[in-house]
């Protein structure tokens, strides 16, 4: 899939770490619905992402961005690991994460609770739960630090 109506990298609003064709068209309607389809860009592997957000050149992404959207299994460089540096980077640590997985592994809940993570969606992710944390990460007040985790189903 390509990037949707990106004008440039300097337009990213919103990223996307998932290798899951559908699961990105999920995202994608519904953030067309909030007109911010235009700033999406989508990356399929945690080396990639990692690359990305942690060029120099890309500061002033990580400035900009609103929301970052997360598979924790991913191939390349896994999401939990992914998770870990990038909550090691002072530019990162205000931007909010919705981890949407498949995972049912206890310590990786943990895990995203400890690296601050805004919500968790186990897979299959539904069009319900994925509208939730959309609307939340999006009409939330911006805090000041990252909000305690909320683990969304239905």
């Amino acid at each position: 899939m390509a990037d949707s109506k990106r004008k440039g990298d300097r337009d990213v609003r919103v990223l996307v770490i998932e290798d899951d064709v559908d699961d990105r068209e999920l995202l994608l309607h519904q953030l067309r619905k909030g007109g911010m389809d235009g700033h999406v860009k989508f990356i399929a592997n945690g080396k990639e992402a990692l690359a990305f957000l942690t060029d120099p050149r890309a500061e002033s992404v990580a400035n900009k961005l609103i929301a970052i959207f997360l598979d924790l299994k991913l191939p390349g460089i896994g999401g939990i690991e992914l998770l870990r540096r990038l909550r090691e980077r002072e530019e990162h640590t205000h931007v909010p994460i919705i981890v949407m997985t498949s995972s049912n592994n206890p310590k990786d809940l943990e895990e995203c609770q400890r690296l601050k993570v805004a919500h968790y969606v186990p897979k299959p992710v539904t069009f319900t739960s994925f509208s939730k944390a959309v609307a939340d990460t999006f009409h939330a007040p911006k805090p000041e630090t990252i909000p305690t985790l909320t683990v969304l189903s239905e």
